[in-house]
C-alpha cells in the first residue's frame, strides 16, 4: 500500500478485512463476533495521520492477538465509497457496529489507547455496545 510502512510491529494494514463501501459493513458482521471498526487516513503514498500512526502498533496487535470474540475491520477515508454515517467525522477512531448500527464511537489516539487497555484488561463493558444506538 503505497511508499509509506504498511507494517506496524509485527501486523500491518493487509492482515485485516477492509470495507470499500459504507454499505459493506452489515456484510461483514459476523453474528457470533463483535465488529470493531477502523476509521483511518491513508494517502495513496502510504502517509498515515498522526494520530492514526499512534495506535497502529497496539490496534493492529490487539486485532490480531484478542480471544474476545471482536473482529477488527479497517475503513480508509480515502478509498471508502458511499455515504459515511455521521458518527464518524474525523480519524483515527473506532467504533463497534452492531445489528447495522454503530454502538460506540472513540476517536482520539489517547482515548483510543485507552480503549484498547480497558479491552485487554477486561474491563470494558460490552453491553455499552450491544443494543445501544450511539448518539
Amino acid at each position: 500500500m503505497g511508499c509509506g510502512p504498511s507494517m506496524y510491529g509485527e501486523y500491518g494494514y493487509d492482515d485485516f478485512p477492509h470495507v470499500y463501501d459504507w454499505a459493506e459493513l452489515d456484510a461483514v458482521q459476523n453474528e457470533d463476533e463483535l465488529t470493531l471498526g477502523y476509521y483511518y487516513n491513508r494517502d495513496f503514498f502510504g502517509t498515515d495521520c498522526a494520530g492514526c500512526q499512534i495506535v497502529n502498533e497496539a490496534l493492529f496487535a490487539y486485532g490480531m492477538e484478542n480471544d474476545d470474540g471482536i473482529e477488527l475491520i479497517l475503513v480508509n477515508e480515502r478509498t471508502v465509497m458511499g455515504v459515511r454515517p455521521l458518527a464518524l467525522n474525523r480519524q483515527p477512531a473506532v467504533f463497534f457496529y452492531d445489528d447495522e448500527t454503530i454502538t460506540y464511537v472513540v476517536t482520539s489516539a489517547a482515548d483510543i489507547l485507552e480503549l484498547l487497555e480497558a479491552l485487554e484488561n477486561g474491563t470494558f463493558n460490552y453491553e455499552e455496545v450491544r443494543g445501544e444506538t450511539y448518539e
